[in-house]
Order: structure tokens, then sequence, then C-alpha cells
């Protein structure tokens, strides 16, 4: 008895220390220079928030506000899961329209995940309502915005894990010449990208750095292949392409995270011949 009482109690204090991090995020800041391209971008700002999980998110919209206002973001790219619950749209909704308070220059895009997903056809309103608050969705397309005379093309692909990506689609319309940022919630999207897909920096999250990040959890539970190279967080190269997974915003499953924080991003890019 005396034994299990220690146990317990130490699993206890683990549970309340995790869940503390939830309210302790993270802001990371990330040089990326693109060189050998037609244009010039001196520093452009690019927050990026993902994985929001209204389920399970300890920052409210304000406080969400009040840490990304003084990163004076030029552009914000949200990368997919954002709730899983019909009602919580408009929790959302109140999320959205506090970035929007803090007026990016170029707006604010997104895609979405599996989570968003598990909506079934209802996903339809999800976008509706997010494009309420002048937020664009990329489903499997592309957009380009002018940035000071250098074309940005941002390509939003649908969510991989769940089959709903279309990479073909996604590239189909992208102008040859500009720069290409890739939005695809599901890091391991990377792998099926072909050699003609241009991409010259891709962001991601889904794999909240881990979340409870104990040794083998990805054993336990495969997230894919990219894990298996212990690549779940932070910035890598693989197959020649360059990619951040952020470690997401909220959580899934239980509102905890051990050996990692809520991150916010923000992706300073320069681009030069």
């Amino acid at each position: 008895m005396f034994y299990f009482l220690i146990v317990s109690g130490a699993i206890a204090l683990l549970l309340l220390y995790s869940y503390r991090n939830t309210f302790r995020p993270i802001l990371r800041e990330v040089d990326i220079h693109i060189r050998g391209k037609d244009g010039k971008i001196d520093d452009l700002r690019v927050l990026q928030l993902s994985d929001l999980h209204m389920e399970r998110i300890s920052i409210t919209p304000d406080r969400l506000k009040e840490l990304i206002l003084p990163t004076h973001p030029d552009l914000v790219v949200l990368t997919g899961d954002y709730l899983d619950r019909y009602h919580n749209i408009k929790k959302l909704i109140k999320y959205l329209q506090k970035i929007q308070e803090v007026k990016p220059r170029f707006g604010v895009y997104c895609v979405f995940g599996n989570h968003d997903h598990y909506l079934g056809e209802r996903i339809d309103d999800l976008q509706a309502a997010i494009e309420s608050t002048a937020c664009k969705v990329l489903r499997n397309e592309s957009i380009t915005i002018d940035i000071d005379g250098t074309p940005l093309n941002l390509i939003g692909i649908d969510d991989y894990c769940l089959g709903k990506s279309d990479i073909p689609r996604s590239f189909e319309n992208v102008p040859k010449k500009g720069i290409n940022l890739v939005l695809a919630h599901d890091p391991n999207t990377i792998l099926d990208l072909e050699e003609h897909h241009e991409v010259d920096y891709m962001l991601s999250g889904h794999l909240h750095g881990g979340q409870f990040n104990i040794p083998f959890a990805f054993k336990l539970c495969p997230m894919g292949e990219l894990p298996k190279y212990k690549i779940i967080k932070g910035l890598h190269r693989v197959n020649g392409r360059t990619i951040y997974i952020s470690e997401g915003l909220g959580q899934s499953g239980l509102n905890v995270r051990l050996n990692s924080r809520p991150e916010i991003t923000v992706h300073r890019l320069r681009v030069s011949a």
C-alpha cells in the first residue's frame, strides 16, 4: 500500500506538471534564406499556428492575440486540426477573429487536418464559418500573393493522413515563377511529393512534438514514416526539401504535454538571387 501511494502520487504530480505545460506557449523564430530565385524578399514574417484543437486548448483567444501582436506578422498561416466537434465552430471563430485583429498585411490562410475531417460532410460548414472571418481555406489548391513585386505561391494540400490530399491538383495552377510555400497538416505529405513539385519551404503540424513525449511513444501509436526517423518537430531536410513541423497550440486526447510545449512560430523568410 505504501509503494502504491508513492507511485500514485508521482503519477498525479507528473500529470499536474504536464497539464501546467499546456498554459506555457513558446514563441519560436525561424530564419529561412531561400537563394537562387527570381525576385527579392528582405524579411517576410510568416506567423504559423497549428493544431488549435478547440476541445483541448488552454490558451484563450485574448491571450493568443496578446502573444502574437508583438510579432507583427505580414502573413498568418494555420496548418490544420481546429476541432473535431461541430458545436465548437463558434469557439474557433473567436480565435480567428482575434487573429484577424492583428491585421497581417497579406491576410490569413489555412488548410484542414485529419480532426477537421471527422466532421464528415459538415466540413463544408466549417469552411464557410472560417471564411466568414476573411480567412481563406486552401483545399488542394494554390493562390499567388504579390509580396512587393515578388510572387509568393501558397500551396494548400488537404489532409494526407485520411487520404484527402490531392498533390497533383494542388500544384496544377502554380505559376513557374515565384516562391513556393506549401501548407500541409501532415508532414508525411512530403514523402509523396514528386521531383517536379517544386517546394521552397513547407509548413506542417500534426505530430504535436510528441505531446506526451516519452521514449517509444510513436512505436505504440505510429503516425506515419517520419517519426520512425525521430522527425517529429522543428526544422528538417527531407528528400532535399526544407520542412518545419510545429508542435501545435492545443492538445489531442488528453490536455497534457510532457517534453513539449504549445508553440507559436514566426518564420522570417528572405529571398535572393
